[in-house]
């Protein structure tokens, strides 16, 4: 399923072999926690000892210039890259992820989804088909309970159904459920491909420049809705983006990648979703 992650939409439960820790005791609202993260590529380090605290509901911008490692970050916490040095965890719902050990198919189903810059929707499927095709844990693939609990399987094709009905709703897309996924303009595309990741069930959506190409209209009606996505779903949001003053307004944290090391912020006046 292309570059976007998978999890329960119900409870996230850790694919079999997955290391987890039970042992402590986990919050409620998703939280992603990295310590010392360094990287290095040809004898030039990237990242050098970068921490990250992010706690469902909040949103994060991450800055800096081309170049410094913003999507260096994004790909190790979504499972593409692995570190030469430090530690990172997802905890949900009473599992304790070590992101470091999972590979990316096995990240994605744990939480993790990852908005891209180059944005694929399916081009001969319908916006819904598109944002379904997300739906993690599908019965009907199997066989033999496709043939023996047809049942099961028209119950959850439905909640799927219904859920990413919800979801184009709420990115203000249900009007375009049934339009093919070649007839979208740029911001409609990245609008659809936003209720996939939540399809899917992640915690902690990573956004790679998702204003980019869009007009000031349409950037500021996309950035009150990721804020009010935060804000009612608990969503942790991790959102790499040059456009500063579109988006600051309505983020937690501003993190400044600089020199391999990143800096954080906490902001105050941010403007609620209504």
């Amino acid at each position: 399923m292309s570059n976007y992650a998978v999890m329960s939409q119900t409870e996230p439960v850790a694919p079999r072999g997955a290391a987890v820790d039970q042992t402590e005791a986990v919050p409620a609202k998703a939280h992603l926690r990295a310590e010392g993260l360094a990287i290095a590529f040809g004898g030039q380090h990237v990242l050098r000892g970068v921490d990250l605290d992010l706690t469902g509901g909040q949103i994060a911008l991450l800055r800096g210039p081309n170049g410094c490692g913003k999507t260096t970050l994004l790909n190790i916490l979504s499972g593409f890259l692995k570190p030469d040095a430090g530690t990172a965890t997802l905890a949900f719902n009473g599992t304790r992820v070590n992101v470091l050990r999972e590979t990316p198919n096995r990240l994605a189903r744990l939480g993790i989804a990852r908005l891209w810059q180059d944005i694929r929707l399916f081009p001969t499927m319908t916006v819904l088909e598109n944002v379904l095709a997300a739906s993690p844990h599908v019965l009907g693939i199997n066989p033999a309970v496709a043939l023996f609990a047809l049942g099961r399987v028209k119950r959850q094709e439905r909640a799927f159904r219904e859920q990413a009905l919800r979801w184009l709703d709420l990115l203000g897309m249900a009007d375009r459920a049934a339009s093919s996924g070649d007839k979208l303009s740029v911001g409609q595309s990245k609008r659809v491909a936003i209720a996939r990741l939540l399809q899917t069930g992640a915690q902690v959506l990573l956004l790679d420049e998702p204003l980019a190409g869009l007009d000031r209209e349409s950037a500021e009606k996309l950035v009150h809705d990721l804020n009010r996505l935060a804000d009612t779903t608990h969503k942790a949001m991790l959102i790499v983006e040059h456009n500063h003053d579109a988006i600051t307004s309505v983020c937690d944290i501003r993190l400044t990648l600089e020199d391999g090391r990143l800096h954080r912020e906490e902001l105050e006046g941010k403007q609620w979703a209504c």
